[in-house]
């Protein structure tokens, strides 16, 4: 009984700790921005357990490129964040959206291909994005659209590891070492992108980074997501219609539902397990049932893949090599981005040999 009460207690105390973040967020967050001050390692970096976080990219490629795009497609409902990439005009059209998130994709691989050491591409490329973000910080500021807020830097880390992780265990992702690894491998990249500690949406474990991300997705985006702005969808049909050249399976009307549905948005729900009771609602409006054709299948298929067959090792390695096979294909014969965009604009590269491309580091 004793050991109860004290695990009780302690779920209490997190509760209540993330409650206290997410109001400072709120309060302080929105105030601050990066300092600008030199880029460097913080001082609880742990080098295994950061190697361990960018292992886990390549053991679950696959999910954890979707929930990174849905990440992305969601942080286009957060006012604040969508101010900024509309007065940047790097995202707006979808040779823009091509350039812009092909790179952001080039960063991600790299922050979980390379030591953090300085001079190392992660090192540089955590650079190139720091550079990038106080440009556009201060390119906002001159227009009078604000600025990127530590606020925002955490609502946009949710966005690379929130989603997936929430709901890891509903693609078979049950490994201790997934999430505490992913949570110091993020936790050290915000750091060097210029979060502080008290904005870091990461914290020293799981067990009290879980509740921060639970009160981010149900404060945050599930209500931005249920009341998206026409700006918003505007930028999603940039995204999607630009990375179709980079993945040829994507279509707006699918990846919005997956991003709601990851949102938690109702009618979005999908199977059974996705209803709060586990049981599917007899005459609840769904959305799916508004699809195009093509919209359901991609829908269908995509969950099918990733909410019950990515649980065995054997398909989990096939649609691992199958996204590993389709960035190669990108990045040394990108095809359909040559036809769609033309050859100087279907390139994207954010080194050239291991200097960085300074030309692109918007």
């Amino acid at each position: 009984m004793e050991n109860n009460n004290q695990q009780e207690k302690s779920k209490n105390d997190v509760s209540v700790e993330a409650r206290k973040y997410v109001d400072n967020l709120v309060r302080n967050g929105e105030l601050e921005q990066d300092n600008d001050s030199e880029m460097m390692l913080p001082p609880w970096y742990n080098a295994e357990l950061c190697k361990i976080g960018q292992e886990q990219y390549f053991n679950y490629r696959f999910v954890i490129t979707g929930g990174m795009l849905a990440g992305l497609i969601a942080v286009f409902a957060i006012p604040s964040i969508l101010k900024v990439l509309i007065s940047t005009k790097q995202s707006g059209t979808p040779i823009t959206a091509y350039k812009r998130y092909v790179r952001t994709i080039l960063h991600t691989i790299c922050w979980h291909s390379h030591p953090f050491v300085p001079g190392s591409k992660s090192w540089q490329s955590l650079e190139m994005v720091r550079k990038a973000h106080l440009r556009s910080s201060k390119q906002s500021t001159r227009k009078n659209t604000g600025i990127i807020s530590q606020k925002d830097l955490a609502l946009t880390q949710f966005g690379f590891i929130g989603f997936l992780s929430l709901d890891a265990a509903n693609v078979g992702i049950t490994d201790p070492k997934y999430f505490e690894g992913t949570v110091h491998l993020w936790r050290t990249i915000g750091y060097m992108l210029g979060m502080s500690d008290e904005f870091n949406l990461c914290t020293e474990s799981w067990e009290t980074t879980k509740p921060r991300l639970l009160l981010i997705r149900e404060e945050f985006y599930k209500p931005a997501l249920e009341n998206t702005t026409p700006e918003f969808l505007e930028m999603t049909k940039a995204l999607i219609n630009g990375l179709w050249a980079h993945l040829p399976t994507l279509t707006v009307g699918s990846f919005l539902f997956f991003t709601k549905r990851m949102a938690k948005c109702e009618g979005y729900e999908f199977f059974d397990s996705d209803f709060p009771n586990g049981k599917r609602i007899e005459g609840k409006k769904q959305h799916y049932d508004s699809l195009s054709m093509m919209d359901k299948f991609t829908v269908s298929y995509g969950l099918f893949l990733s909410d019950r067959l990515h649980k065995y090792t054997i398909v989990r390695k096939y649609i691992n090599f199958r996204t590993w096979l389709n960035f190669k294909i990108s990045e040394y014969l990108p095809l359909l981005a040559i036809i769609m965009f033309g050859v100087k604009a279907a390139y994207v590269k954010i080194f050239f040999g291991s200097k960085p491309n300074e030309l692109h580091i918007d």
